[in-house]
């Protein structure tokens, strides 16, 4: 169990209140640390485990604005967020209260752009994929010329995979751009070279401007066929056996430029990255913590390393002991994920899990009974429900996993 060492007379405001945000408001609370949770949703869960929680918006800074004006009573230490996609509102609120200790505004606002991210690495000499802004059907043919199939198309400013498809021939390429434009709030809309290989989830830390890798997944795409044109991703196993060390040293070297040229001296940085060709290319980076899981559950899992009590520290400008990112352990655990392709769909009536829980770490459904679910997988936050297990090897790993969701009874009505 890992130990947690308890900081007093600090108040922690914690953007997202959601199933993911959990984790991150209790080890806070673990740590003695006051914490104020925002959230849309005025019965998000995450309420019953914050010492204060407020309904406001936190995709809308204004309101977040308005709410310190108007509510804030205690001073705030520190801004963050856990698993949620809003770097900018996080330096924008930190700004606010003047107490940014991780990512400045104009990092955060690049990040938050794929194409201005590609551009800036483009710039920088860092391996990535071929890529292009696309305004109609013929600058995609346009970028065709150069380039082969397979290709991807994406909106820039969007993620779990929301408007993305996999294109591998010149049909229905109409309707593969309105679908990408759709998901995209600036209508910018971009396309890039598919490279086939492992593709890894990164997530390291900057300290004192010192990039520290600690997490490595290899990502599962297994079955990819059936969500297709989709790109969904269907869980990761730890450790990765596909990050050789000079994979990793490739991947420090890159992260150090980013961070410099960036100006981020303390920080997270996560990394979509694919081996191909036995390079290191990184499809996309994100200055904030991952979602899934993958930095709450998995990396402390596996290495045994308290990454969220690190986060915390770093967004309340605490400093970083040597001992707290030492690698204790390099346990096996796999995540699968629940799809509704493997299912009928409707309206739900109730969910059965399996009684036998052995090498289970955790296991959760995102949809309930009474919700009504599509026929179609088209991005990540419509997968139903998920389990991370672990075992003796990889393939144990895998196996108990699977076993389990394959275990899972959905009734519908």
């Amino acid at each position: 169990m890992l130990m947690v060492e308890c900081i007093l007379d600090k108040t922690l405001l914690v953007l997202g209140a959601g199933y993911d945000q959990i984790p991150g408001i209790v080890k806070a609370k673990e740590m003695g640390i006051y914490t104020i949770a925002l959230d849309g949703n005025n019965n998000a869960i995450g309420q019953e485990y914050s010492n204060e929680f407020y309904t406001v918006s936190i995709k809308h800074f204004e309101e977040i604005k308005e709410f310190i004006n108007k509510k804030l009573k205690r001073k705030i230490d520190g801004v963050i967020a856990f698993g949620v996609d809003i770097p900018l509102i996080i330096a924008q609120t930190a700004d606010l209260l003047n107490i940014n200790n991780t990512i400045p505004f104009e990092s955060a606002r690049l990040s938050e752009d794929k194409f201005y991210a590609k551009e800036f690495m483009k710039q920088h000499h860092i391996a990535i994929p071929k890529y292009q802004i696309v305004n109609n059907i013929e600058d995609i043919k346009e970028f065709m010329k150069n380039n082969n199939f397979p290709i991807v198309i994406k909106p820039v400013d969007n993620s779990a995979s929301r408007g993305i498809s996999f294109i591998d021939s010149f049909n229905q390429l109409e309707e593969y751009y309105n679908y990408a434009l759709k998901f995209s709030k600036q209508k910018k809309v971009q396309v890039e070279k598919y490279l086939k290989g492992p593709q890894v989830s990164t997530e390291s830390f900057v300290i004192n401007g010192k990039v520290y890798n600690i997490g490595f997944a290899d990502r599962n795409y297994t079955n990819m066929d059936k969500f297709l044109p989709n790109i969904i991703e269907n869980g990761g196993d730890l450790p990765s056996i596909h990050i050789l060390s000079k994979h990793k040293k490739q991947l420090k070297l890159y992260l150090e430029i980013i961070a410099k040229e960036l100006n981020i001296q303390n920080g997270i940085i996560k990394g979509d990255i694919v081996i191909y060709d036995d390079k290191l290319f990184i499809i996309e980076f994100a200055l904030r913590l991952s979602g899934g899981g993958f930095s709450t559950i998995h990396i402390p899992e596996n290495t045994g390393i308290d990454f969220l009590k690190i986060a915390i520290k770093l967004h309340l400008g605490i400093d970083i002991s040597s001992d707290e990112l030492h690698q204790s352990q390099n346990n096996i655990l796999s995540v699968r994920y629940k799809f509704i392709e493997d299912e009928n769909f409707g309206i739900i009536k109730k969910i059965n899990l399996p009684k036998n829980k052995d090498n289970i770490i955790l296991s959760n459904f995102h949809v309930q009974a009474g919700e009504e679910v599509s026929n179609k997988t088209t991005d990540h936050a419509k997968r139903l429900g998920f389990t991370i297990a672990n075992g003796n090897s990889r393939e144990d790993a895998i196996t108990n996993a699977q076993s389990f969701l394959d275990n899972v009874d959905i009734i519908f009505e």
